[in-house]
């Protein structure tokens, strides 16, 4: 009989204790820290046998089978079950859902641009074979673009512990320099064959494409930005400054227009950040900008990369102001005025549906003159017309809204996170998503979402009474 109640005894505590754990505020803040830290690793597992190996085309091999296989799956089913043990929390302290989507509305603005994307599939190409897989290099599936609101942005949303979010982007950073590091090594040991058309022998790292590296660039270069002037500890102030002179070192070589704009946007974006939420200017704040600056001036005096694009840059300026319609202006910026032309036909074409995600990508090739418009704003509307367009503009910019009005609230991790959303979003303008840099975005944004926490709902004693009696077992 002694047993018996032992066994209960023991059966019961185990039953609370889980119920316990499950209704733990920093459950779901851990549950979003190791999928986002599990999903960060993933260039230094490429990096180690690409370094092994030298070789581009498995590199790439080894790069889709992590991603495609194991992390992105791993990520869904985390940003599950942090969800689920959000809702249970929501529903433990007498809180509707209601309330709290209506006191976060961009969560709200994310979630209809998915069911937007979703409406819009039967209204432009329907189910197709690249809509399902992807295409090309870019390798992004309607379902990862899904991800990347859904699982990417929701679990930066739920990782609201601030010492968690603070080691997660020290980590981010670090695996960003060690990327840096070995920069230079893999542009004069990585051989590629010819079956990868995008390859260029340039200094791209572990990135099919030097863009893409730019676009990861520029998301580091500004989240060390951020951490570097909210820091108090020198030794780690000491290795973001180090750490950010190495990454724009490797930018400058890159030679990606786009990210320098992004980049430079970002390192502004921290001297005004900083007057808004202080109220003054603050020395301290310039010297990611002196940073950037100084190395880019003097790497670009060895390299012959700065004065050479930002020539460049000026002309294409210049004749786009004065000659829009002529063949010097098309070919301005990479072509990226006449696929920028092409597209705005295209969306003004096909304005509320657009003309579908990805399925178009034979058409927009032929019409436009590249599968996507180089432009991420004009790619949601391409693709998703002018809703999808501005439901993602909204939930960008609301983001933003949201820390200014409660700047008050702003700790060293979310400003970080929020400087490195902006710098993507500058360079986003010249770039579109890619398959292994877009989640870093949606990652930072969600990270630097200020949550708000609305108040108790009146207490409903029927629900109160059968908690307690569930915990009390």
């Amino acid at each position: 009989m002694k047993k018996n109640k032992k066994k209960q005894f023991s059966r019961q505590n185990l039953k609370a204790a889980a119920f316990r754990t499950f209704w733990n505020p920093e459950l779901v803040s851990v549950i979003a820290f190791f999928a986002l830290a599990a999903f960060s690793f993933w260039p230094l597992l490429v990096l180690v046998p690409t370094l092994i190996q030298g070789s581009f085309d498995r590199m790439i091999e080894i790069n889709r089978l992590l991603l495609d296989s194991i992390l992105f799956p791993l990520v869904a089913w985390l940003s599950v079950l942090a969800l689920t043990a959000a809702l249970f929390q929501t529903w433990h302290k007498n809180r509707s859902a209601f309330y709290v989507f209506r006191d976060n509305p961009v969560f709200l603005v994310f979630l209809a641009l998915v069911l937007w994307m979703i409406i819009d599939i039967p209204f432009t190409n329907g189910v197709t074979n690249i809509l399902l897989e992807g295409a090309g290099l870019k390798h992004e599936s309607f379902f990862l673009h899904l991800e990347y609101f859904l699982c990417f942005f929701t679990l930066g949303l739920c990782l609201r512990n601030p010492r968690l979010k603070l080691w997660l982007l020290r980590g981010m950073a670090m695996i960003s320099t060690v990327l840096a590091s070995f920069a230079f090594y893999l542009y004069d040991h990585l051989q590629a064959t010819p079956y990868y058309y995008d390859w260029r022998p340039r200094y791209a790292g572990i990135f099919t494409n030097i863009n893409y590296y730019g676009y990861f660039l520029t998301v580091f270069i500004a989240l060390l930005a951020g951490l570097l002037v909210e820091t108090e500890s020198r030794p780690w102030r000491c290795f973001y400054a180090a750490a950010l002179a190495l990454n724009t070192l490797v930018l400058s070589y890159n030679d990606t227009m786009g990210a320098w704009i992004g980049s430079l946007c970002a390192c502004l974006f921290v001297v005004a950040a900083c007057r808004i939420r202080d109220g003054r200017f603050r020395l301290w704040t310039f010297l990611p900008l002196a940073i950037f600056l100084v190395v880019m001036c003097a790497a670009g005096s060895v390299n012959g990369n700065l004065a050479k694009t930002l020539g460049r840059f000026v002309q294409d300026t210049a004749t786009v102001v004065t000659s829009p319609d002529s063949p010097q202006a098309a070919s301005a910026g990479s072509n990226r005025w006449m696929i920028w032309r092409n597209s705005m036909r295209l969306i003004l074409e096909n304005p509320v549906f657009g003309i579908g995600f990805e399925g178009v990508h034979v058409r927009v090739l032929a019409e436009v003159g590249n599968p996507r418009p180089h432009n991420e704003f004009m790619q949601y509307a391409l693709f998703y017309g002018f809703p999808g367009g501005l439901l993602y503009l909204i939930g960008c910019v609301g983001v933003y809204v949201r820390a200014v009005r409660q700047r008050a609230r702003l700790d060293a991790p979310t400003f970080a996170a929020l400087t490195a959303a902006f710098g993507y979003l500058a360079g986003s303008f010249f770039g579109l998503t890619v398959y292994n840099t877009a989640p870093y975005f949606f990652i930072m944004l969600g990270l630097g979402y200020l949550w708000a926490e609305p108040e108790a709902e009146p207490d409903r004693p029927g629900k109160t009474k059968r908690l307690k009696r569930r915990l009390s077992l």
